[in-house]
């Protein structure tokens, strides 16, 4: 049988001061895969081995791409087989001044879950 594709959810995730595109990067993960209710996968498809029968393919999208280590994702949805590839996009909106500090950097990330089964 094939892959096809079940779901696509899209997360975002927000570094306030900083500008770490990691920390953005795994918020938006978190935020697209909490959206996502997956028991078809286990009740329709009767699939049992997640890591085998199904795969994430996750669209990275932040401001400084050669920053981003996609293990965060990968990391953080161990239960998967999953396939993760940064392109350049997102925010880097100027940040706020606080405590006498200088300016700092704002990184939104999103990242696109794209959910396939064997189906």
């Amino acid at each position: 049988m094939a892959m096809k594709r079940l779901l696509i959810e899209f997360g975002q995730g927000v570094d306030m001061h900083g500008g770490d595109q990691n920390n953005a990067v795994l918020k938006a993960t978190k935020d697209a895969i909490h959206h996502c209710c997956m028991a078809g996968i286990a009740e329709i498809f009767e699939i049992t081995d997640r890591k085998k029968e199904a795969f994430i393919k996750a669209d990275i999208y932040a401001p400084h791409p050669d920053e981003v280590d996609p293990a965060v994702v990968i990391d953080y949805l161990d239960r998967w087989n999953v396939e993760a590839e940064v392109h350049h996009g997102g925010a880097n909106p100027e940040g706020i001044a606080l405590d006498g500090k200088p300016k700092t950097e704002i990184t939104i990330a999103i990242v696109a879950l794209t959910v396939y089964v064997d189906a």
